[in-house]
């Protein structure tokens, strides 16, 4: 098989590889959205969906982290690939979790009901994705390798 065979079908494996943890995400800040619980407040109990305001902005950025993670990692390091793209869907399926099961906050006489773990968790969420890029790209030996000055 050809050097350029191999590196082109690295390209393609790299691409859908990302595009695996990139669905994850999203697939994740949907249900978020969707599911969990509405901030509530006031004396009418009027419902604010805060989840579904602030899910996508930090979806947006845990994708950005997420690819940056990737991009970073050597095209023949599948070990951090693979350890990267693991990370990636526990945490924000964690998320998604937290997001949607944890308690909320109650507070008032009319109550009030403010569901922090909604709001919280895809900010931590997104910085651990962060993190887990970092990681992986110190395990997986740095930067892509380089034929010729560009990257493969």
């Amino acid at each position: 098989m050809a050097s350029s065979d191999r590196r082109q079908r690295s390209d393609a494996s790299w691409m859908i590889w990302t595009l695996v943890g990139l669905v994850g995400i999203w697939l994740a800040v949907v249900v978020v959205s969707v599911f969990a619980p509405d901030m509530v407040s006031g004396s009418e109990q009027e419902h604010l969906p805060i989840a579904a305001l602030t899910t996508w902005f930090w979806g947006l950025i845990g994708t950005m982290v997420y690819i940056a993670g990737m991009s970073r990692i050597r095209r023949d390091a599948r070990e951090a690939w693979f350890a990267l793209i693991g990370a990636t869907l526990v945490i924000w399926a964690v998320a998604s979790i937290v997001a949607i099961a944890a308690p909320e906050f109650v507070t008032g006489s009319d109550p009030t009901r403010i569901p922090f773990a909604a709001i919280l968790a895809p900010i931590g969420a997104a910085i651990l994705t962060g993190v887990a890029g970092f990681v992986a790209h110190e395990f997986g030996g740095g930067v892509p390798d380089t034929e010729g000055g560009k990257a493969q």
